[in-house]
């Protein structure tokens, strides 16, 4: 685990109160609350890698003789002009 270091938060009173019973719920500390929210929030934030994303591999694997999809969609789906 890494090395914790001390900070201060503050919180509105009726919102430590929800953290501290959630954290009685789940036999846990509000610290460790904290830190698992804010390591989704962080997480959430990291770039995505298309490379290793399985739709990557998707990327020109089809064909059509019709050159204009991506433009005219709605008339080769619905046939919408």
């Amino acid at each position: 685990m890494p090395t914790l270091k001390r900070t201060q938060m503050y919180f509105p009173e009726d919102m430590l109160r929800e953290l501290k019973r959630k954290a009685d719920d789940e036999h846990t500390t509000v610290s460790d609350i904290v830190r698992n929210a804010v390591s989704g929030v962080l997480e959430e934030k990291k770039e995505k890698n298309w490379i290793e994303d399985p739709l990557w591999n998707m990327i020109g694997a089809s064909r059509s003789k019709d050159r204009d999809l991506s433009v005219n969609h709605d008339k080769y789906l619905y046939g919408k002009k």
